[in-house]
């Protein structure tokens, strides 16, 4: 296989992208059938494409196979401030490949993804733009091996179950929905998580310039119970734990089940863990899923988080998609001649 490549050209290569999409999320739906039907229409999937049109720096290829297009990549940039509440999990810069922003066709995967990338890294690498990301179907090897052939490793799993009861034995706790007169049990429950993906071997860094917006915004959930949910878990009238529920939250519309709630944020205090009181809290948390009509219940955890990926995945957590990232060493802006 030859693969050549040429700038994405939106007149000319849309239709063709939307194709692509809608029959690569086909090959994803034949291997879990969670995912949302309607984007196996090219139409609908055509609205994915033009959202990443709409990103301001925005840079994309089409592959060619011969005169065959084989593929489309729309590669976006992302700033991220230390003030912003989520500044722990996103360098200040980054490059990435969204879940609905690539597409092959099946058996190009792999070299097809590879030129693609050679290609835009290159223009995004110019810019200083140093870290890159993307987001694969758990089930598609092909371009799973792709991306690692590259150098990226996966670092977010995001993983999906049902609302069937949560089978395991639970510990002895009160578990309570917090309204607004919490809210500093929830920012001490919040910062215990951030300070865990700070510590080895996830190393999240936690910026504190961050506090304000995360607490701006766990105050904005607590003002809408209905639509959001914290259940917190006491032991003995000590706050040990808590699970947040909320709308889809960084999650592609094209892995979103119907009837999906958002699990947001899932903790335990170190000193409480392995008693049992997380399988409790999520047991009442996904009570309540259940009883306000949902069918899913959606996370996303750290793949480097070995008690958190061990805890999720035993509860029933079925992963759906991999965020695989990339660093490129810095020193090539100076030291490439």
């Amino acid at each position: 296989m030859s693969i050549t490549t040429q700038p994405f050209d939106p007149a000319s290569h849309l239709d063709i992208a939307a194709r692509l999409l809608a029959e690569r999320h086909a090959r994803d739906r034949a291997r879990d059938s969670r995912l949302p039907a309607p984007f196996e229409d090219a139409s609908v999937a055509r609205s994915q494409v033009e959202h990443a049109l709409e990103t301001k720096g925005w840079a994309g290829v089409v592959a060619r196979d011969g005169g065959e297009i084989v593929g489309f990549a729309i590669m976006t940039p992302t700033y991220t401030e230390p003030t912003h509440m989520l500044a722990a999990f996103f360098p200040p810069k980054l490059a990435s490949f969204g879940y609905a922003t690539y597409a092959t066709r099946a058996g190009n995967e792999y070299d097809a993804v590879r030129e693609m990338y050679r290609v835009l890294a290159d223009q995004f690498v110019r810019r200083g733009i140093f870290d890159h990301a993307t987001a694969v179907h758990a089930g598609d090897a092909a371009t799973l091996d792709a991306f690692s052939s590259l150098g990226f490793g996966r670092q977010m799993c995001c993983a999906i179950r049902g609302v069937a009861p949560v089978e395991r034995a639970a510990a002895t706790i009160e578990v309570h929905m917090a309204g607004p007169e919490d809210q500093s049990v929830i920012d001490a429950l919040s910062e215990e998580l951030i300070l865990h993906h700070a510590k080895s071997p996830i190393f999240n860094p936690y910026p504190r310039e961050s506090d304000e917006a995360a607490h701006a915004f766990v105050a904005n959930l607590l003002q809408d119970p209905e639509a959001n949910a914290h259940w917190v878990g006491y032991e003995n009238g000590r706050p040990v734990g808590m699970n947040t529920f909320m709308q889809p939250f960084f999650l592609s519309p094209m892995t979103v089940p119907e009837k999906c709630i958002y699990l947001f944020q899932g903790v335990v205090t170190e000193d409480a863990r392995q008693g049992g009181i997380g399988s409790a809290i999520l047991a009442r948390g996904v009570e309540w899923a259940r009883e306000q009509g949902y069918q899913h219940i959606a996370l996303h955890f750290a793949t480097a988080n070995v008690s958190g990926a061990k805890f999720w995945q035993s509860s029933g957590f079925r992963p759906v998609e991999y965020g695989m990232r990339r660093h490129i060493d810095e020193r090539i802006a100076w030291a490439n001649k």
